[in-house]
């Protein structure tokens, strides 16, 4: 079994355990109310102590991927649970640079002027859930080169990701997270970008640079939303920046979530 599916297996059937007792008058107050936030802070105690005291028992893997030539790449990070920080790297002869805690395994294909690469946690880091007192944390630090346009795609566990995308040119982003912290600041330059972000229990925070015209969908049936609406006024079906189809950086934005909290500014 899936060590991931082990996990969502546990929390749901606490869930329904919780909801049962409290249907049944068992539980004073709402105690489903604030199950969720209780599983956002216990992971926020993992990513601020759990991953600080073991990553040193985990090993660093350093990885240059050469650019050879690639007017145009695709970069797919399958990261597990711990932590992932992207941002871009200026000029140079590489597509991608980094170091690696908890190692990563590669795979590179070319087809004319594109790349495909593929990043994966090794199978046996790639717990959706990291255990405490064991040295399988995942803490992987990369830069993107920023002068070709790139397709990204992320798909990462119980995680705290921060990307710094502000200098690349990413035309396509897609997030795929379970109970996460995300931190994304969208390109600045990179003409139309069209981001998907699909989430579990997370928190997400979304930042466009200044200049950057952004079209906002939300769906979320637990979620707490703050828009900034004088940046991002409300529109049909969202929200709009004015002149959005006539603006020169824009990204459109669609987030599915369904527990936790998304800030977009």
């Amino acid at each position: 079994m899936r060590r991931n599916n082990l996990f969502w297996g546990i929390v749901i059937i606490i869930a329904g355990i919780l909801l049962l007792l409290n249907q049944l008058g068992l539980i004073p107050g709402n105690f489903w109310g604030i199950f969720w936030p209780l599983i956002l802070i216990a992971l926020g105690l993992w990513f601020l102590f759990g991953t600080t005291i073991f990553r040193q028992a985990a090993k660093q893997e350093n990885l240059t991927v050469p650019l050879e030539g690639a007017s145009e790449a695709e970069i797919e990070l399958d990261h597990g649970a711990g932590r992932l920080r992207v941002s871009g790297l200026s000029g140079g002869a590489d597509l991608l640079n980094g170091s690696f805690y908890g190692g990563a395994e590669q795979a590179l294909t070319r087809q004319g002027g594109r790349a495909y690469l593929v990043l994966k946690a090794p199978f046996e880091r790639s717990w959706f859930f990291p255990p405490m007192g064991r040295p399988d944390t995942l803490d992987w630090t990369l830069n993107i080169n920023q002068d070709i346009p790139l397709k990204l795609i992320l798909k990462t566990g119980a995680s705290e990701s921060v990307l710094d995308l502000s200098n690349l040119k990413v035309t396509d982003l897609e997030i795929e997270t379970g109970a996460s912290s995300n931190q994304v600041t969208m390109p600045a330059n990179a003409g139309f970008t069209r981001a998907s972000i699909h989430a579990g229990a997370a928190s997400i925070k979304v930042r466009l640079p200044e200049g950057v015209a952004g079209r906002i969908r939300l769906q979320g049936a637990l979620t707490g939303n703050n828009i900034d609406t004088r940046r991002f006024p409300p529109s049909a079906g969202g929200y709009e920046t004015p002149g959005f189809d006539s603006a020169a950086n824009r990204v459109e934005i669609a987030i599915e979530a369904g527990v936790g909290s998304i800030d977009v500014r």
